[in-house]
């Protein structure tokens, strides 16, 4: 066998290299990523804020919880709202609306596991935003 047989046949098998990877590319699963991540760049800076005013005027809430209640507490409030979100699928997600300093939520609206809260409120014409993660046993 001559160098230009090698040299087809070389060239062949490469090509049909990257043909099967082409294929695989186009066949694999759609990326996971955030689709709205431009819009939520732009957002970023006043979220950036509303959380800084947490800091700034140590307005931290408490979380706790007891066999029958998530409880979230308030230095001040005027209105607000608590997401739970679900890492693991988006359809168990809820969201709850609260005017009061002190939040009780009954537990059997949840499963177990982790789950992220999003505390978004507001108290003396300002607003705040927490989030922090909880684990229901």
């Amino acid at each position: 066998m001559n160098w230009g047989k090698g040299l087809v046949i070389f060239l062949a098998a490469f090509m049909i290299f990257i043909s099967v990877l082409v294929v695989k590319m186009f066949s694999s699963a759609e990326d996971n990523f955030d689709k709205d991540y431009y819009e939520k760049g732009l957002a970023y800076d006043k979220e950036y804020d509303l959380k800084q005013n947490v800091i700034n005027d140590k307005v931290e809430p408490t979380v706790s919880q007891n066999d029958d209640y998530v409880s979230i507490r308030f230095n001040a409030v005027d209105s607000g709202v608590v997401a739970f979100k679900r890492p693991s699928s988006q359809l168990k997600d809820q969201v709850f609306t609260f005017k009061d300093s002190v939040v009780q939520i009954p537990k059997t609206n949840f499963e177990k596991g982790e789950w992220k809260m999003v505390m978004n409120w507001s108290a003396n014409q300002k607003n705040y935003l927490f989030y922090t993660n909880l684990f229901m046993p």
